[in-house]
């Protein structure tokens, strides 16, 4: 009886033991995101030329670029945030440095801003607090807080100005098992605040350029808009994802209102892309960073 109490417990830990290596092997196995990679993205997008302009600014391009995928930093991931640098965190929570741009615009394209300087290339960078109020990366629903202040700068060619600083919180809301595994339906609500610096790159009129239809105005700090996203992304194949979004921006109460350059309160936009992910490292061992 000893002899076969001692050979079943033998035998189940033996059991476990099996268990516990073909789980620990599953987890090394599974499909992770490229540590490196080559994409080429087609898109099209149609946005208006600044908030709250009456004119619309339609791009559509393919871009081939790198991306990078790993367990601090990660690139070329969303065309909405270029890069993402994790400082400290965990599902749940997190710090991290984000960045962001937008094209440039000329002013030459924009009655309202004829003979003015036109709208560089734009950079936001910055700390962003990341709280999952529902749910986590690794669920199929999740509710998400991230709080957002970054520094602006424009580039002229390679002369950069300092646009001040914005302060943006999001709410979005995640559903990564929208009709299937493959389709995730996303809603974001994100208003926006800025420093004089930053609104003044968008309403400021200096004396010089004043006309009798646009008076010098001096643009004040404060609410910009809020933004309204509703968001859909499909993975058609191993390589191949489609992403597109619709978007409302409300500007009605911003607190450059006043100025001439502010043209309406609503702002609607499109964005249609392709990604083809033509080569991509996987990781080997443990999380790259």
């Amino acid at each position: 009886m000893l002899l076969l109490f001692l050979a079943t417990d033998l035998n189940a830990e033996e059991v476990a033991e099996d268990v516990s290596k073909k789980v620990s092997e599953k987890v090394a196995q599974e499909d992770q995101p490229g540590v490196w990679g080559i994409r080429l993205v087609a898109f099209a997008q149609n946005f208006p030329a600044y908030p709250s302009s009456s004119e619309q600014n339609f791009t559509a391009l393919p871009l081939p670029y790198p991306v990078y995928s790993g367990k601090i930093f990660s690139f070329g991931q969303d065309l909405d945030e270029i890069a993402n640098g994790q400082l400290v965190g965990t599902d749940r929570f997190n710090l991290s440095v984000g960045l962001s741009a937008s094209f440039p615009e000329s002013s030459d394209n924009l009655d309202v801003r004829s003979g003015m300087p036109d709208l560089d290339f734009l950079v936001e960078a910055g700390p962003e607090v990341n709280v999952a109020l529902k749910g986590g990366p690794k669920d199929d629903r999740e509710l998400l807080l991230s709080l957002q202040v970054r520094a602006a700068v424009s580039f002229d060619d390679l002369d950069a100005t300092g646009r001040g600083f914005v302060f943006s919180p999001e709410l979005e809301y995640l559903a990564r098992d929208f009709l299937d595994e493959k389709t995730e339906l996303r809603f974001r609500v994100a208003p926006t605040w800025g420093s004089s610096d930053y609104t003044d790159f968008f309403y400021g009129v200096a004396p010089e350029y004043a006309t009798p239809s646009r008076p010098a105005y001096a643009a004040a700090s404060g609410y910009v808009n809020t933004e309204f996203l509703v968001g859909i992304n499909r993975k058609i194949t191993d390589r191949l994802e489609f992403r597109g979004s619709i978007r409302l921006w409300v500007n009605k109460g911003s607190a450059n209102e006043a100025s001439p350059l502010y043209q309406r309160d609503y702002d609607q936009g499109i964005r249609l892309a392709l990604f083809w992910t033509a080569w991509e490292q996987k990781r080997k061992g443990a999380d790259a960073n």
